[in-house]
């Protein structure tokens, strides 16, 4: 599956979705720098939110919890927050969570309280009411 990606992007070197979708397959195989390379080559308009949450757990994988990655979440977690929705999303939860934010944890609570049709495989029968579940406290 690489190399119908690497032959792609052969011959359309600055291709965001070629780019994003071989970022993708590489991390799931553990190619954690070659994913982060991929990402980096993005301009900041075509690299979402979720690609940007990517490339910075991309980033501490491969440099550990510095404090260029919680900057990078930190800058994540302002994308989301920046957007006006009816409720956070979980991956707005994990980027204030990772980037040790003050609002993870009112976060969480708004999301696990919130009708997001997402949030129910992740956490049917297994709502935690300990406010010290899951590294939160």
């Amino acid at each position: 599956m690489l190399t119908i990606y690497d032959e792609g992007l052969e011959k359309h070197p600055t291709d965001s979705d070629l780019l994003n979708n071989r970022a993708q397959l590489n991390a799931s195989l553990g190619h954690y720098a070659a994913a982060k390379a991929d990402l980096d080559m993005l301009k900041e308009g075509e690299l979402h939110k979720e690609g940007k949450l990517m490339r910075c757990m991309l980033q501490e994988r491969l440099d550990g919890a510095t404090d260029d990655a919680l900057a990078c979440y930190s800058e994540v977690q302002s994308d989301y927050a920046s957007e006006i929705t009816d409720y956070p999303d979980a991956n707005h939860v994990l980027a204030a969570r990772l980037a040790a934010s003050p609002e993870a944890v009112p976060l969480l609570e708004e999301w696990q309280a919130s009708d997001d049709p997402m949030k129910n495989p992740m956490v049917e029968g297994k709502r935690s009411t300990n406010p010290t579940c899951c590294g939160l406290s």
